[in-house]
């Protein structure tokens, strides 16, 4: 009985340890331009610092969903109000398209961690993305 008790303390010990060294992982879609996301922008570059959406893998429709850093555009929806992207550290490029679920004419954005301005006919213009390559 004493072996056994001694045992279960030593695993719940083990598996503690384990957890509490595991690698930190990053929380997508938070309001924070993590590695690996589309983050787009409520304005153009010229206009600074303004509110921006993160968007991990594919979202099929902007207008669900709210700017939600700081800045101006705030709590705005991001569907046919975003101006500027960035995609930050990733080897993919990701597809910015004029209608939801990804139809209608697309703009194939560099992820190189840089902020650019969208297309002209594109800017106030998104309603879907996603990371095809």
């Amino acid at each position: 009985m004493r072996v056994r008790s001694l045992f279960a303390a030593a695993a719940l010990a083990l598996g503690t340890i384990a957890l509490s060294t595991a690698p930190a992982q990053a929380d997508y879609d938070d309001g924070n331009c993590n590695s690996g996301e589309l983050c787009m922008y409520y304005h153009s570059t010229q206009y600074g610092a303004s509110s921006f959406r993160d968007f991990y893998d594919e979202a099929p429709n902007h207008h669900l969903e709210v700017f939600l850093s700081s800045g101006a555009g705030r709590g705005q929806v991001v569907g046919n109000n975003a101006s500027s992207a960035k995609c930050a550290g990733t080897r993919y490029n990701y597809a910015i398209f004029f209608n939801s679920n990804f139809n209608g004419q697309r703009h194939n954005h560099t992820c190189d961690g840089v902020r650019r301005n969208t297309p002209g006919w594109l800017q106030n213009n998104n309603a879907s993305s996603y990371e095809p390559f």
